[in-house]
């Protein structure tokens, strides 16, 4: 058995589901025949002994009992993909394309053509093992390669083609360097036959029957490839290098529609296909001239595609099981959950309420977006950095391990592709292995030690995910008394801010329970469901960098990168912004001067302690992992009451690099910027905000029982907020009584 292995492997294909809606779940047994079902309500996903026990609450359902299983397979790596037609079985033929190869050391790649390595079929233009431009072709029986023998440069540009005559069985490669280079014609006489091939025909990949039924290709390409065309005939070289003419079959414009996944023939032939498995797009081309840095105002500039042999959308398997949800049931986050007699899969979703309804005064965001960004992040077992990064040993989990061996399953938009590029979509639509019980407590482990917590204290919530409130806006949220988010709600569409903005100045109240959120901008595609894409642009604390000139995101041509850099800060939302991160231990607070104000007196009711959180799950603190803090000059309200700031941070607890304009020693615990704050202002209209400014923050919820000073003082702060007597004292024009560092 491999190291990590996971007998059971699940997705579903939604995240959220209204009663009356049906999900459906998606599982792969590797190894067991059968396994046992159940639906559960997942109160509380972190197993830690010394916080609220592990729960999951079993829910009556037809899915409960035994089911036979079998393995599914994902057949990761992007490609264009068009229809079969007998105009693709060529005699002779020219295969062309702009190619910008990334690894074309890696060994054999598919560029475009025919190819079927099944049937021994078609011709493809292809990077060879040689890691020069090449052809393959076949006669049915057996196939041939030629190359030029003069490997091409990772990330130059490359005019390249391939023609062969039938007549002479005269094959002719030429391989251009487009930076003036000297290029290299080779002609070879083919010792085979070549069968034609109808279809499909494959750009990025080669056809290849899997045994499952499903897959069709392999050989994937890494790189950029733009402007590809067929022809019918061994054109020469100044027809390759113009229109081609008459000979042309199909000519790919991949400047259009460069938002979906059309592939556009502009021959008029109508060989039109799309993309498979989300390739980035809206990246620079062959004759990109720096001259403007958005797609939209160039189009022909951003001709290109990049395919990645790693990059996956939707796994694609067999449906498994689904579960109608009764008229009726709870609003609350569930699992399905799956066990065989070698381990336990969960696959967690949100019931959310009926569209128009509410069937509790609080509203729990969970934060789906920042979830998928996450999704199957490897970067913590990657990065030769990260262990400095967090003062400690990296410590693998089963699931790492599992996830080093399958990188079919998905990166995140912390991981880099296998050729060094930046992961900038994600999508939920794959087994997402750190959104899971029991696991490293961030993100949905995190979430719920509120959601536990809530229930304990006897607080009734329901459940939205972001997917509804970037599609459904402000209207999701109105009619709650206040909304409470997760610990780390970091990624947002404009969509979802505009919502969030707009309930606070209707009069709703915003508790923001975590850090690092509302950070960067995000856009989810417009007409494919459950995937995200973010570009990591010139600001922020991030693991790779966008290209200069791919700073406009392809799903909808909005500029990407940091909120602040768009200017809509974090701070202008919930009063603090990210500061500073650090991952050894985590600190607690100390109250301030403002606590003392009467505008605040509700929240420290009951609580006489000055130190706030010295306990935790999380670090052994309240304030840790990742903190916020107040700054007026990014736009915190004037009038916002800082009420404890956290102290004692380590040397590992860093200022983060948006707030540094030039090269620094290593910046700990003694700079300004090195603390959470825990603030509070209200808005007028009955508004009000209150926001804790650390990840760790709830993990000290659940501590002593949920008996302890960050536990009243949360509540405190929902009683209030649920109470609908307007704020006392409230004078936006006027000062806190302490200024704000």
């Amino acid at each position: 058995m491999e190291i990590g292995h996971r007998p059971l492997n699940a997705y579903s294909d939604r995240i959220s589901v209204r009663p009356g809606e049906t999900i459906r779940f998606h599982v792969s047994c590797e190894g067991p025949e059968a396994h046992d079902t159940r639906v559960v309500r997942l109160v509380c996903a972190d197993d830690n002994p010394r916080g609220a026990p592990f729960r999951a609450e079993p829910v009556v359902s037809a899915l409960e009992g035994r089911h036979p299983g079998r393995p599914q397979v994902i057949h990761a790596g992007s490609h264009g993909l068009v229809p079969a037609s007998p105009a693709f079985a060529c005699a002779s033929l020219t295969l062309q394309a702009l190619v910008m190869p990334t690894t074309p050391d890696k060994g054999r790649q598919a560029i475009l053509g025919t190819w079927s390595q099944s049937s021994h079929t078609g011709t493809s233009l292809i990077v060879g093992d040689d890691g020069a431009l090449g052809l393959i072709a076949g006669d049915g029986r057996a196939s041939t390669v030629v190359t030029t023998g003069v490997p091409m440069v990772a990330r130059a540009w490359y005019r390249v083609s391939a023609s062969f005559d039938a007549g002479t069985a005269t094959v002719e490669l030429r391989q251009e360097p487009l930076d003036g280079g000297r290029g290299v014609v080779v002609r070879r006489v083919l010792t085979l036959d070549p069968v034609g091939r109808e279809g499909p025909l494959l750009i990025a990949a080669w056809h290849r029957a899997h045994e499952d039924g499903r897959g069709y290709h392999d050989g994937c390409f890494n790189g950029r490839i733009e402007a590809p065309r067929l022809s019918s005939r061994a054109l020469d070289a100044a027809e390759i290098a113009g229109d081609g003419g008459a000979a042309v079959v199909a000519a790919w414009d991949f400047s259009r529609g460069i938002s979906g996944e059309h592939l556009e023939d502009v021959s008029g032939n109508g060989h039109h296909g799309q993309t498979v498995h989300l390739p980035e797009r809206a990246v620079r081309g062959a004759g990109w001239s720096g001259r403007e840095m958005c797609w939209r105002h160039a189009p022909a500039e951003y001709g290109a595609i990049h395919f990645h042999d790693d990059d996956v959308y939707d796994a694609g398997w067999d449906e498994s099981h689904r579960w109608t949800v009764p008229a009726g049931t709870r609003s609350a986050l569930y699992a399905l959950q799956l066990t065989c007699e070698d381990g336990e899969e969960f696959v967690p979703f949100a019931v959310v309420p009926p569209r128009g309804t509410r069937q509790a005064p609080i509203c729990f965001l969970l934060s789906t977006a920042t979830y998928m960004a996450y999704a199957n992040s490897g970067r913590h077992f990657r990065n030769d950095a990260v262990e400095m990064k967090q003062f400690r040993a990296t410590v693998m989990t089963r699931a790492d391990c599992f996830l080093q061996a399958h990188s079919e399953y998905g990166l995140s938009t912390y991981d880099t592709h296998s050729d060094g590029s930046g992961v900038s979509i994600s999508s939920r639509l794959r087994p997402v292995l750190n959104m899971r019980p029991r696991v490293r407590v961030w993100g949905l482990a995190a979430d719920t030690h509120i959601l536990s917590w809530m229930e304990h204290e006897g607080f009734a919530f329901d459940v939205v995910t972001d997917e509804e409130l970037h599609a459904e806006g402000v209207g999701v949220l109105d009619g709650y008394s206040m909304v409470v988010t997760g610990t780390h709600p970091e990624y947002h569409t404009a969509e979802m801010l505009d919502a969030i903005a707009a309930y606070t100045q209707r009069g709703g109240r915003l508790i923001y329970t975590g850090a690092n959120g509302f950070y960067w901008r995000i856009a989810y595609h417009p007409s494919k469901p459950g995937v995200i894409e973010c570009c990591k642009t010139e600001g922020g604390t991030r693991s790779w960098v966008a290209e200069v000139g791919e700073y406009f995101m392809s799903f909808t041509g909005e500029y990407g990168g940091l909120w602040r850099r768009s200017g809509r800060t974090p701070q202008a939302l919930t009063g603090v912004g990210f500061t500073a991160q650090g991952f050894d231990f985590s600190s607690p607070y100390r109250r301030l001067p403002d606590a003392a104000d009467p505008r605040a007196a509700f929240i420290f009711e009951g609580i006489d302690e000055q130190v706030i959180g010295d306990f935790g799950l999380v670090g052994g603190g309240a304030a840790g992992l990742e903190l916020d803090r107040a700054d007026v000059a990014l736009g915190t309200p004037a009038h916002t009451l800082v009420l404890a700031r956290s102290f004692g941070h380590s040397e590992g607890m860093l200022v983060v690099t948006e707030e540094m304009t030039s090269n620094q020693p290593v910046i700990g615990h003694g700079h300004p910027f090195v603390h959470a704050d825990i603030t509070f202002f209200e808005i007028e209209g009955g508004g009000a905000v209150f926001s804790t400014g650390s990840i760790a923050f709830a993990g000290s919820l659940p501590v002593n029982g949920f008996d302890n000073n960050v536990a009243r003082l949360m509540g405190n702060v929902v009683r209030r907020f649920l109470d609908p007597a307007p704020f006392e004292g409230f004078d936006a024009s006027r000062p806190p009584a302490r200024a704000i560092a």
